[in-house]
């Protein structure tokens, strides 16, 4: 029986090393949100970690692990913060799906406290009777949802650190062994890292300042929920076009429709005036230093896509693989393949 030859061993290592790299693929692909964003965020900590080695002495690990800590004790009171807006939004949706269904006003969910009239027996009685079942599949799923953020929480401090203190001599290692020439992996690697600053820097930013002028103004205002409804304003001015519309204009409808017209007025100035000044002042300043060169209409085809294919994480990948993708057609463009070198 004939050997095989050169060639056949060549192709059968080439397609060993491609079903090993889908392997490692679909195996990292639970994880790649929290991955991802510890590369970026590990690139934004360069600056402070080398100034942090010079002042130990060159202890790079030591460097890097003084800004982890420093980061995890910002982001998890933020992470607190995050969490019980998106509990508190949940809450307030089903309060103003059943005003729109006859159970109350609008305007009066916007403007409540939220703390209804405690439950009388039959109350619980019905309560029990209609959802008791479903108790333990809910506390289930709850156990489930909180390992999966423990874990990933978990995989990126680990990440953020690993690549914190070794970032440069990762990306050598990937630049040896990546089947690409290096001015392409190069050109990859710097759009890799500018769509987490537009994202990280530029829209994270911008959104983190009009949720604190935004609580500041409803609070001062009187408005009852100014503590949901200003973070709430942040999160909601990730999103491109609408942004923080999504929380005052309804808002400034919902007084009017009280009768309440100097609020409403208010809250329309706020965030037409305030908010839109922030957007047009503070986001480009910060996107100088964290500019994502893609119109706005695509970033927010690409969120809404991304969240539609891969869930809330999408919001992430879809500006992610869409500016890979703008960078690969430049390289088709420019009818050749980047040197080597």
């Amino acid at each position: 029986m004939p050997r095989p030859g050169r060639d056949d061993a060549r192709r059968a290592l080439r397609l060993l090393t491609l079903g090993l790299a889908v392997a490692s693929a679909v195996t990292l692909a639970p994880l790649w949100a929290p991955l991802v964003m510890a590369a970026w965020v590990a690139a934004l900590l360069q600056p402070p970690v080398r100034r942090l080695q010079r002042a130990l002495r060159g202890r790079r690990r030591g460097a890097a692990a003084i800004v982890v800590l420093l980061v995890v004790a910002v982001l998890g009171p933020l992470a607190g913060v995050v969490a019980a807006v998106v509990v508190g939004a949940r809450e307030l949706l089903l309060e103003m799906r059943a005003a729109l269904e006859g159970q109350g006003t609008v305007a009066g969910v916007l403007l409540g406290s939220g703390e209804g009239a405690p439950l009388t027996l039959p109350q619980w009685a019905d309560l029990a009777t209609r959802y008791g079942a479903n108790a333990w599949r809910a506390l289930s799923a709850l156990v489930r949802t909180s390992t999966t953020v423990l874990l990933a929480a978990l995989v990126f401090v680990v990440a953020l650190y690993a690549l914190a203190a070794t970032g440069s001599q990762s990306y050598r290692w990937l630049a040896r062994h990546a089947p690409l020439p290096a001015r392409a992996l190069a050109r990859l690697a710097r759009a890799f890292h500018e769509t987490g600053r537009g994202l990280l820097v530029g829209g994270g930013g911008t959104a983190l300042v009009q949720g604190l002028a935004a609580t500041v103004a409803y609070a001062a205002m009187g408005i009852p929920r100014a503590a949901l409804l200003g973070p709430l304003t942040a999160v909601c001015a990730l999103v491109p076009v609408v942004g923080t519309g999504l929380v005052w204009g309804p808002l400034a409808v919902g007084l009017a429709a009280a009768g309440d017209w100097a609020r409403a007025g208010l809250v329309l100035a706020v965030g037409a005036g305030v908010l839109s000044l922030i957007d047009n002042f503070v986001r480009p300043w910060l996107t100088r230093r964290g500019s994502l060169r893609l119109p706005t209409v695509v970033v927010l085809v690409a969120m809404l896509g991304g969240i539609a294919a891969f869930g809330a994480s999408g919001a992430l990948l879809g500006p992610l693989l869409v500016r890979l993708t703008v960078e690969a057609l430049a390289f088709a463009r420019e009818g050749r393949a980047p040197d080597a070198g």
